[in-house]
């Protein structure tokens, strides 16, 4: 048994093959590291997002949207028709139905509309706090019918 390095018979040199790595071998080992890299780049982060705290607000966003749209402000026999009574009262309460929101989420209903019919109404009405500028805020837009007039209901949810 030896243990020093192989010495073949060309001059002391070590013979072709011998040699430990080949430039084939090397860009083919470079090659799937990039290649395994760019698959973690992409697949982790949407992988963890589900666990993230802002990923379940648009699901609220849109579980307030429906239940103003099907259940407070309207019949959910006829979708996309609010009641003209139960929309004046929502707007001119101040604050959001505290049912519609899940808890530890604040909301902002907007309405781009004539919702009281009379023609002096202003065109936009505001429910709820101000979004923040800063942090994450879902959004959700639900183009509705109040006695045959276009209004378009905004709903922003954020933590």
């Amino acid at each position: 048994m030896t243990l020093g390095p192989r010495v073949g018979r060309f001059g002391g040199r070590c013979s072709r093959d011998t040699r430990a790595q080949t430039g084939l071998d090397f860009v083919v080992g470079v090659g799937l590291f990039l290649l395994v890299l760019g698959f973690l780049v992409q697949f982790v982060p949407g992988m963890l997002a589900p666990y993230s705290d802002d990923a379940e607000l648009p699901t609220v966003a849109e579980r307030v949207a429906t239940r103003l749209t099907d259940a407070a402000l309207g019949d959910p026999t006829s979708p996309g028709e609010l009641d003209r009574t139960n929309t004046t009262a929502f707007f001119a309460g101040g604050d959001p139905d505290p049912e519609a929101v899940a808890a530890g989420y604040s909301v902002n209903v907007t309405a781009d509309g004539n919702v009281t019919g009379s023609p002096t109404d202003p065109l936009f009405h505001s429910v709820g706090d101000a979004p923040p500028d800063d942090g994450t805020v879902a959004v959700v837009r639900r183009v509705v019918s109040i006695e045959g007039e276009d209004v378009l209901l905004t709903v922003r949810v954020w933590k």
